[in-house]
């Protein structure tokens, strides 16, 4: 991996700002700190004020596992795209589609519902996808244990994206992180794009196949196995990273 504030790979990011670039953001771990009870996490003021600033000089966009409503009330400000449920949301799903993914998730957990965990594992209905978090849990292997035998009997076969002490399930046959960001680069008519995310759950659009070198991904720490090209050191220089956006598109509108 390739750390993207170096000098080399700022010339490589500067010139996405001659063209229309689409900037995409995960939330938790990104834009906000990975918090104990995700209930909890927020973007600082500053954090908010400078992706506000960015909306409007280019198409940004928030893509979360988190649900549509859950996001807004973390964002005070309307980006051109909010994308909820790891693709499920935000890009004019077919209701056909969203109901049915509503009932597998139901019947999910009325099962996961009846079943024993360990102290401290929580299940977060998100209406179209699941989290079954087990950041509290005492005995965290334990904990895991029990809940992938518990995800192994449910019916149909969740497909499971890992994340920080969570499992996220979501119904076959849905959208996943990277065919919405192939769906948003069409929408937003970008010449290029920019993902950054920190979690097992991005690597479907770092792994997405795109034309050469019009696709930046990054990861917020550095990971050997994952399929992002860049990093950042930590979730703190986002606020940095985006000064240096910003930056870069008030000097080519000044020419």
């Amino acid at each position: 991996m390739i750390p993207l504030l170096s000098k080399n790979s700022l010339v490589l990011l500067e010139s996405f700002s001659f063209t229309r670039t689409l900037y995409a953001f995960d939330f938790d771990g990104t834009l906000a700190k990975i918090v104990t009870k995700p209930e909890n996490a927020f973007m600082t003021k500053t954090t908010e004020s400078l992706l506000e600033e960015l909306s409007t000089l280019a198409p940004v966009a928030i893509v979360s596992g988190r649900s549509i409503n859950d996001l807004k009330k973390r964002v005070h400000f309307n980006p051109q795209f909010l994308v909820g449920n790891h693709g499920l949301e935000g890009l004019g799903n077919n209701n056909a589609s969203l109901t049915k993914a509503q009932a597998v998730c139901s019947q999910w957990v009325q099962k996961l519902k009846k079943m024993k965990f360990e102290s401290g594992v929580e299940i977060e209905e998100k209406t179209y996808s699941l989290a079954l978090h087990y950041r509290q849990a005492r005995n965290k292997t334990n904990a895991k244990k029990q809940l992938l035998q518990s995800i192994a009997e449910l019916t149909p076969e969740a497909r499971v994206i890992t994340g920080k002490s969570v499992y996220n399930l979501l119904p076959p046959g849905t959208l996943h992180k990277g065919a919405a960001m192939l769906h948003l680069i069409e929408k937003s008519s970008a010449k290029h794009a920019f993902y950054i995310g920190d979690d097992d759950t991005d690597e479907d659009i770092f792994s997405v196949e795109y034309s050469a070198g019009q696709l930046m991904t990054v990861r917020v720490g550095q990971k050997k196995t994952s399929h992002a090209k860049f990093y950042i050191d930590r979730q703190a220089e986002i606020n940095r990273l985006l000064k240096i956006l910003i930056g870069f598109h008030k000097k080519k509108a000044n020419g």
